[in-house]
């Protein structure tokens, strides 16, 4: 799992970037380590699909990768690096920048499209990983872990956005969308939730009726993971933190480049515990709706409707199991 120490390479080199729109030396250094960590995944990616298959690797916790296990996780590699390596080439960025706010020759945005295919492929390739672990006991994200990746997040965020280097604490907390919470906010953050948890409760019952062992083994990795939350007071610290982090990074820094189709996509796909189910389809129209909410309002309303959603949906797992993952 990620934790702050893991991510804050990231946020290096989001700082790298910042400087690399000063310093040309820079951005081709930020390019040239970019080039560099896709030849890393490419190569990991090659040594995957050429392991032994008559061997079981050990993954930890006392579970093995399988054959087809460990050539996923090599596909995926490779395609990441592929896919990151693409972004790098000034006609791609070109042609992105047709249909985004993003510009081919800013390092800032360079960087922010090939985190974009990290985020989504290196997270696809913990997928076996997290199926292995779904049954072992002691896998549970700690609020230790929790607070670290979300202290990460936000640390990108701002850095993302340019705080202290080319934007003052006003002007960063403007460009995030953020404002005190008013009136106005949480009105459309209850509005919001409603509907939101209403369509949780409509899709899962779709699902149950049409694939009730996957809605099953979804439920059961997300009590893996999250099971120290599984209280009224972790159902909080939950929506808080994921809130909070996850929307100043998405609907904060990336929205206004990427735009709200792309924005949520991203966001649905890096949340790959769900596999390729209907709750990804849950995750995409929650980013949707999160991301008109950024447009119509400010940031700081998606904030509240996240953590109000994502309290909702913990104390729905507690109390009403049946209603949804």
């Amino acid at each position: 799992m990620l934790t702050f120490l893991s991510l804050l390479p990231t946020v290096i080199l989001m700082l790298l970037a910042q400087w690399g729109r000063k310093v040309h030396a820079l951005a081709i250094l930020l390019y040239i380590l970019l080039a560099l960590i896709n030849a890393l995944l490419l190569l990991f990616g090659l040594i995957f699909l050429a392991l032994p298959t008559s061997i079981p690797w050990p993954a930890g916790n006392g579970v093995s990768f399988s054959p087809a296990d460990l050539h996923f996780m090599g596909r995926t590699l490779i395609v990441t690096a592929l896919g990151a390596t693409l972004f790098l080439l000034p006609p791609v960025r070109k042609f992105v920048g047709f249909f985004t706010r993003m510009r081919a020759e800013d390092p800032v945005h360079v960087y922010a499209l090939v985190l974009a295919v990290y985020a989504i492929g290196i997270t696809l390739s913990q997928r076996p990983l997290l199926s292995l672990l779904e049954n072992v006991e002691g896998f549970a994200l700690t609020p230790a872990e929790l607070v670290g990746q979300a202290a990460a997040l936000i640390l990108l965020a701002f850095t993302g956005v340019g705080l202290g280097i080319h934007r003052s604490l006003r002007a960063t907390l403007q460009r995030l969308g953020l404002a005190w919470p008013g009136r106005r906010e949480l009105i459309s953050a209850l509005i919001a939730t409603v509907i939101l948890l209403f369509l949780q409760g409509l899709i899962s019952a779709i699902w149950m009726k049409l694939s009730p062992q996957s809605m099953e083994a979804v439920e059961k990795l997300s009590e893996t993971l999250l099971g120290p939350f599984f209280t009224p007071l972790g159902a909080i610290m939950i929506g808080l933190i994921a809130g909070i982090s996850e929307e100043l990074v998405f609907r904060g820094a990336l929205q206004p480049r990427l735009g709200l189709l792309l924005t949520s996509a991203v966001f649905a796909f890096v949340h790959v515990q769900y596999a390729m189910t209907l709750a990804l389809l849950i995750v995409f129209l929650l980013g949707l709706v999160l991301g008109v909410l950024r447009n119509r309002v400010n940031t700081t309303a998606a904030i509240l409707t996240h953590t109000l959603y994502n309290t909702g949906v913990v104390l729905l797992a507690i109390y009403a199991p049946q209603m949804g993952p």
